[in-house]
């Protein structure tokens, strides 16, 4: 059997180093781990995906089991949330206030510089399912705007309140709110006392 020819590509110095010490500590020759990835990129192209795509993708899925996601059929999700927000509105209300509330807090804790404002990047990355998701923000107040044509009024109500317990949790009191079926528009100042880390 003959061995594939070998042909020499340049590339950064700095990426090589790395890309070795991955080879190495994941038991691959260099060689082998180049080899490797650029397979893995002609078959991506074979079946019309985009790399990049798919490992920021990957990495979103990543992210979003970590924050304590699962992943569910949209419209089981909405139905759900209708039967309860239906039957007992006030303890449904209370659940995702205190979902939200939740959630912050383990960004809250996490030892990063902004947050918030990672929060917000993931929540906005999270909610596939709205068309719009807008987040806009000034040194004491934040909007938050969400439009999802397929968010039925129960779900919309619900969503908003567990906005609602986020935002508190990083120091914002909101100050004016309209919630309709699949649309919110929140809009929040920082409490006097808090001050954001």
């Amino acid at each position: 059997m003959i061995s594939p020819k070998r042909k020499t590509f340049v590339a950064r110095e700095d990426l090589i180093n790395r890309l070795a010490e991955i080879a190495k500590r994941q038991g691959f020759s260099l060689y082998d781990k180049v080899n490797e990835i650029f397979q893995s990129a002609i078959q991506a192209e074979s079946i019309g995906v985009n790399l990049r795509d798919v490992i920021e993708e990957r990495g979103l899925l990543k992210a979003a089991r970590e924050a304590g996601f699962i992943l569910g059929l949209e419209n089981l999700w909405y139905e759900t949330a209708e039967l309860s927000y239906k039957r007992r509105s006030k303890d449904a209300l209370e659940k995702w206030f205190e979902a939200g509330v939740w959630l912050a807090k383990r960004y809250a804790t996490d030892e990063i510089k902004d947050t918030f404002g990672s929060f917000m990047r993931d929540l906005e990355l999270f909610t596939w399912n709205a068309a719009d998701f807008k987040i806009e923000s000034s040194e004491k107040e934040v909007s938050i705007r969400i439009i999802g044509p397929r968010f039925r009024e129960s779900y919309t109500i619900l969503f908003a309140s567990f906005l609602e317990g986020a935002l508190g949790v990083f120091g914002y009191k909101v100050a004016s709110k309209e919630v309709s079926r699949g649309m919110i528009s929140l809009s929040a100042i920082e409490r006097e006392s808090h001050v954001q880390g």
